[in-house]
């Protein structure tokens, strides 16, 4: 397998993670609690984790180029950013109806 075709270090696990999202978001719209989209979380986690050990056995796996590893910086910038804006528009939604009471 060319380095071209080969998967950046962490790629497996983040997908993992992608697919344990939606779990949690579907756990938590049926019981009515936000704290389940984490346990979404940490069910794709250890299936990214056995993703990424399959690929390692099988030499699939390379290591993450300078230029990815800014890029990956840039993206979890954005996405903290991200997430502090909706928990303080959360928050400005919540006390804005709490004063209305």
């Amino acid at each position: 397998m060319s380095e071209t075709e080969k998967k950046p270090k962490g790629y497996y696990i983040m997908m993992g993670m992608l697919i344990g999202l939606p779990i949690g978001v579907a756990m938590s719209t049926a019981l009515g609690s936000f704290a389940y989209i984490g346990v979404g979380i940490a069910i794709g986690l250890p299936i990214g984790v056995a993703m990424e050990e399959e690929a390692k056995k099988k030499d699939q796996i390379r290591d993450v180029t300078p230029d990815e590893e800014k890029q990956r910086k840039k993206y979890l910038l954005g996405a903290v950013v991200l997430i502090g804006v909706l928990v303080l528009a959360t928050l400005a939604f919540l006390f804005w109806n709490m004063g209305r009471d």
